[in-house]
């Protein structure tokens, strides 16, 4: 459920971020510029405009404004970078295929796309890991943003294409003229290509990252953070992993998470008495298991180690051969 969750934060805000980036390209762009500088400054409206919304989507959901300002601020840089360099791809990818296929049919211009949208989804989720200062994070998302990318590029392509094709249609040709018909498609696919590129990149996080602690009671109650950097701080403060406000028992560098291959060990920096795992204080560190219940001052947290979970789905199976009780 928590991952449900994370994903269909991220696809809206990546939705929000594409359409986002249809409104400014449509205010801020040059349709006089020539077809390479309109390609650079599209791309780069459209990409900045969805790693903005990508990237900073966790900050937001724990309304921790600081950390927003710095995740968003990477994501509109690798953002536009990408989204610049993707669109220019896609079209010189568009070009080569067109020249050794011949004809511009729909696979060719879904493939160019796709694959030059890639390079927007990749530059989204690396921005992610950097921001997060996360190495586990820089592949995992930069993996699912271009899984992402290339999704959502080619249904932009076929809905693009689609509009063009059917027009507005016998049934509302006083509502939308062609041009706008187009548009509106246009629209449309950006937002779908943002949706993708988020939803796929929580969406392979979430598969690969090695463990994680759910809020069982307090602040953000039921929220599930990954613990994919080498160490995780927990606490207060706006700049913190796990952002946990409300509680004025928990410090604000309350305390960290420090993983040592595959072992995961609880380092407490406040007063013993205000952290426990399983009922015990811890006056310095202690080792977590799968299952374990930390407490920081009020808000109660479960660590979940992913590799025992899927110990615990796959269950062995006992054979047993049935003993003759007659001997011969």
């Amino acid at each position: 459920m928590a991952l449900l969750a994370r994903i269909y934060f991220n696809a809206v805000f990546g939705a929000l971020g594409g359409l986002l980036g249809w409104l400014l390209f449509g205010a801020f762009g040059d349709p006089g510029a020539s077809e390479v500088r309109q390609w650079l400054i599209g791309g780069a409206i459209i990409g900045g405009s969805i790693g903005y919304c990508v990237a900073g989507v966790e900050a937001l959901r724990d309304r921790a404004l600081v950390r927003f300002c710095r995740l968003a601020s990477y994501g509109v840089v690798f953002g536009a970078l990408g989204g610049a360099l993707g669109l220019w791809l896609g079209e010189q990818i568009n070009f080569v295929l067109v020249a050794d296929f011949g004809g511009r049919n729909s696979l060719v211009a879904l493939l160019a796309r796709g694959l030059g949208w890639m390079v927007l989804g990749s530059a989204v989720g690396l921005s992610e890991g950097i921001a997060a200062r996360s190495l586990g994070r820089v592949s995992y998302g930069t993996l699912g943003g271009a899984l992402g990318g290339f999704v959502g590029g080619a249904v932009f392509v076929l809905l693009y294409r689609w509009a063009v094709e059917q027009g507005p249609g016998a049934t509302v040709p006083l509502l939308l003229s062609p041009d706008r018909w187009t548009a509106l498609a246009g629209a449309v696919g950006l937002v779908v290509l943002g949706a993708c590129i988020g939803a796929l990149s929580a969406l392979v996080q979430g598969v690969f990252q090695p463990a994680s602690v759910r809020v069982l009671r307090g602040w953000q109650e039921g929220r599930e953070y990954p613990l994919d950097k080498a160490t995780v701080q927990l606490g207060r403060d706006e700049g913190a992993d796990i952002a946990l406000f409300r509680d004025m028992k928990i410090e604000k560098r309350h305390a960290a998470i420090r993983r040592d291959r595959d072992n995961f060990v609880l380092c407490n920096h406040a007063p013993p008495a205000q952290t426990q795992v399983n009922g015990q204080t811890v006056v310095d560190e202690c080792p977590l298991e799968d299952g374990d219940r930390i407490q920081v001052g009020d808000v109660v947290l479960r660590f979940q180690l992913k590799a025992a979970r899927a110990k615990r789905r796959i269950r062995p199976v006992m054979i047993t051969q049935p003993v003759n009780q007659l001997t011969s």
